[in-house]
């Protein structure tokens, strides 16, 4: 049984490290993280740096982060079937809901706690070593931001674009300890110790807020997928803009509706149809607009729902169907 699981565990990660795979680079994120929490963490407590440290925490945290994402992008990645008509696109929504919210209270927390010790913060001496420290994890964070965009891109998977954003909070906050190290060294060498202690403590507070932030806007938007919320109107308006450019081949347009599951955007036509046309006819016409929809929103799915006119148009034994004059 044991030999089993071990075995399952290497052929998972095994095609999870395939460059080709869209969880290769989530899989690189959690080691990446894996190495900056215990470096971090590590570092800044030894050093009594409450900003390296807090680096590090938020590095741990992200760990739960990359864990999640990788098996949201594995199963979204899924076809939809008949269990799921809509696709797994929704495993994406709920792990960022669910990270957005973990990232949210431990930020909240770790700044609430920063904020009560502001007057008596800890001290450190050893600020070249860690802007040193820092400016290569900036390096390491940045490369990873640029590989992140590239793989949601290429994949086109909505938890990376959000994974993406965070490595890229991330590597700006980054900057911004290498820059708080660098003159809390330059204070500290002209004895304003004080000072260089309450700018670490202070520092921290700023980038703290400034990164909870990332998650609480992407976790509105989770929100507002997970509870199929109308996309938003510039997507409305294009859709509209594609059925009006064919106002002359239907006789009236009922509604659209849309949702948006993962990276598929699902949208469903209503038209009213000549009665005397052909499913062939109809055919031609739903491909028409789900080519040029394509066009627009590369992951989109159309459906048409045609229904036949009540021939209202015809009066007197004549026919005045404007489709038809």
């Amino acid at each position: 049984m044991t030999f089993n699981a071990v075995s399952y565990f290497f052929q998972t990660w095994r095609k999870r490290l395939k460059p080709t795979s869209p969880a290769f680079i989530p899989a690189m994120a959690l080691i990446a993280c894996l190495v900056l929490a215990i470096m971090g963490i590590v570092i800044g407590t030894t050093s009594e740096s409450l900003i390296v440290e807090t680096n590090g925490w938020i590095a741990a945290v992200e760990i739960i982060n990359a864990s999640l994402f990788i098996m949201a992008v594995e199963r979204s990645s899924k076809t939809a079937d008949f269990q799921f008509n809509y696709g797994y696109g929704k495993y994406e929504s709920l792990a960022i809901l669910s990270s957005s919210g973990l990232l949210s209270i431990v930020g909240i927390y770790v700044l609430i706690e920063a904020i009560q010790t502001f007057g008596s913060p800890s001290t450190t001496s050893n600020f070249w070593f860690l802007a040193t420290y820092s400016f290569i994890t900036f390096l390491i964070i940045r490369t990873m931001t640029v590989l992140m965009k590239k793989a949601a891109k290429k994949h086109r998977v909505g938890v990376l674009n959000f994974d993406a954003d965070l490595w890229e909070a991330d590597s700006w906050m980054e900057l911004g300890v290498v820059a708080n190290l660098i003159i809390g060294g330059v204070l500290h060498h002209y004895g304003y110790f004080n000072v260089a202690k309450f700018l670490d403590s202070g520092s921290a507070i700023i980038l703290l807020g400034y990164t909870v932030s990332i998650p609480l806007r992407h976790g509105k938007n989770a929100l507002a997928q997970v509870l199929d919320k109308t996309l938003p109107e510039e997507i409305q308006m294009g859709i509209l803009s594609s059925i009006v450019e064919r106002f002359d081949s239907f006789c009236e347009f009922k509604a659209v509706h849309t949702r948006q599951s993962g990276r598929d955007i699902f949208i469903e036509i209503d038209l009213i149809l000549p009665f005397d046309w052909t499913l062939e006819q109809s055919r031609e016409l739903e491909k028409d607009l789900a080519d040029d929809l394509k066009k627009k929103y590369p992951t989109s799915i159309m459906r048409l729902y045609a229904q036949p006119c009540p021939r209202d148009c015809f009066r007197d034994g004549e026919c005045f169907c404007p489709l038809k004059q």
